[in-house]
């Protein structure tokens, strides 16, 4: 693999993980206007959206990402 595609899988990586990220929010926010913050599915995916945000601030930390 050489440097063009290894930049391009970055890319990739840093885009699915800001699309991944909206997606968790938004089913989130659905859960949070229904009232089921305390719910199982809710608590999974307020954990997957800590885990997105510190790939993104280690993608920022680095100079990856704005």
């Amino acid at each position: 693999m050489n440097d063009a595609e290894k930049l391009a899988r970055l890319e990739a990586l840093i885009a699915e993980t800001r699309d991944e990220r909206a997606l968790v929010v938004e089913r989130m926010e659905k859960l949070k206007a229904q009232g089921k913050t305390k719910s199982a599915t809710f608590q999974q995916l307020l954990a997957r959206k800590m885990t997105l945000d510190a790939f993104m601030r280690a993608f920022e930390a680095h100079g990856l990402v704005q």
